[in-house]
């Protein structure tokens, strides 16, 4: 069976004379234990739940830890305009529809509207809607992105799980070394294009934490999603306090009060790291905010958005209220869906929104999801044109960073903290990977 496997780090540990020994085999079922938030969070767009949504719906792409990109449902090709993309031989849905040109440009449009991330990938995108729709009634054999001006790391961006193709709007309408066979459950694919997986299936249980802890202690569970984690493994889930033109006062009264390292051992947990720049640690950002001024009062009322299923996001809520309270400021909290919340904030609803997003691992894009998160469309191609025009990536991403510090101040985005993917794996299981994202490849898994 032809696997990937280049260009990616091991997760687990140098296997045992034993376990080097041993010949990885095909069948069993591999058991994944996954927290009730990781369960809610359905169309991945936390490390937890992309790596849980993969086994059934792949990425087009995944990068190494190098950023190479590594084809697994498309192909990418740069032509005079832009880049082609072109969709692998064999890559179906379960219902046994190829993925084509249009299928794939009918599934963005939909991640259009309800992803920052998808819009940011796909903003260097000349017209992008109009290109989109137009392509997916065609019939053509790949799919033409035009860019409006150079972007080097346009097939990165393509590799993110936001981007991921779904043939509905059920989040496990992909194509997937794994098709779910009722809720819990999913089947070897046998015809996925990177080959079959060597487990027969899986099945998914929810459970809370402390039972999930103890399901992967006695080998009930392979898999732990949601619980535990590496520090030393990339960290790109990132949160950002985003706010209106005219609370802006507000976020400058916050901005003394906010204690960002207490947040995190309070609030989130490990693996995470307070957030000083709009780019975390992991892309060169900064790690500690400088001093602050003398924390000021004020007056008013203001309405916070929040995701309902993220507990971290509604602990930080609750206790930004306070700060913002002590300053004189009555902020109320209001818990939206994921989807709710990026269309209501959109539609003008809140003054302020704590905003989630999965960044993708070089620095140029991971900036461009910050500018999405900005609302200005029209700044962002300001921003971003000149820096797609430097060809070499070491340097690309030199003169990024030295923007995003200018940027820190600007944007009405306030850095909060970033979180890595949170999981743990039974000791036994082998050549389980990361991807450049951080996110573990289960596909390949297997055990002696």
């Amino acid at each position: 069976m032809k696997r990937l496997a280049l260009g990616v780090l091991l997760v687990t540990a140098s296997p045992s004379d034993a376990s080097a020994a041993a010949r990885a085999r095909d069948g069993g079922t591999l058991r994944l234990a996954v927290l009730p938030e990781v369960r809610a969070d359905r169309w991945g767009e936390t490390p937890e739940g992309a790596v849980l949504r993969s086994l059934v719906a792949a990425p087009l792409c995944r990068v190494d830890a190098s950023g190479r990109v590594q084809p697994v449902l498309a192909s990418f090709q740069r032509t005079a305009e832009g880049v082609s993309v072109a969709p692998r031989a064999g890559a179906r849905f379960s219902s046994g529809t190829p993925l084509g040109a249009a299928e794939l440009a009918r599934a963005w449009v939909r991640a259009l509207d309800r992803s920052p991330v998808a819009r940011a990938a796909l903003s260097p995108v000349r017209e992008v809607a109009a290109t989109l729709e137009q392509q997916s009634r065609s019939k053509g054999t790949a799919l033409q992105l035009p860019l409006a001006h150079p972007w080097p790391d346009l097939e990165v961006s393509l590799c993110h799980p936001a981007l991921v193709p779904l043939a509905g709007e059920a989040p496990g309408d992909g194509i997937g070394p794994y098709a779910m066979d009722g809720a819990d459950r999913g089947r070897a694919v046998p015809s996925f294009p990177e080959g079959r997986p060597h487990p027969d299936g899986f099945v998914v249980t929810t459970l809370s934490r402390r039972a999930a802890q103890r399901a992967l202690e006695t080998h009930a569970a392979q898999v732990l999603l949601g619980d535990g984690g590496d520090p030393s493994a990339p960290a790109l889930l990132a949160t950002y306090l985003v706010s209106r033109p005219a609370t802006r006062p507000l976020v400058a009264l916050l901005e003394p009060r906010l204690d960002r390292a207490a947040l995190v051992r309070s609030f989130i947990g490990g693996p995470a790291a307070a957030m000083a720049g709009l780019l975390p640690p992991a892309l060169g950002g900064l790690e500690k905010a400088a001093a602050s001024n003398s924390p000021g009062r004020g007056s008013g009322t203001a309405l916070l958005l929040y995701a309902a299923d993220r507990p971290g996001q509604r602990a930080v809520a609750q206790r930004l209220q306070i700060l913002l309270r002590d300053a004189g400021v009555q902020l109320t909290l209001a818990a939206r869906s994921p989807e709710a919340l990026d269309r209501d904030w959109r539609a003008g609803q809140g003054d302020l929104a704590l905003r989630s997003v999965l960044l993708p691992p070089v620095p140029a894009a991971a900036l461009a999801v910050v500018l999405e998160l900005a609302g200005n469309p029209a700044e962002s191609r300001r921003e971003l044109a000149p820096l797609g025009a430097v060809a070499d990536a070491t340097e690309r991403a030199a003169r990024t960073r030295d923007r995003a510090l200018q940027l820190a101040g600007i944007l009405p985005v306030l850095p909060l903290y970033v979180e890595g993917l949170r999981g743990r794996l039974d000791p036994a299981l082998v050549d389980v990977r990361r991807d450049g994202f951080g996110l573990w490849m289960l596909d390949d898994a297997w055990w002696p």
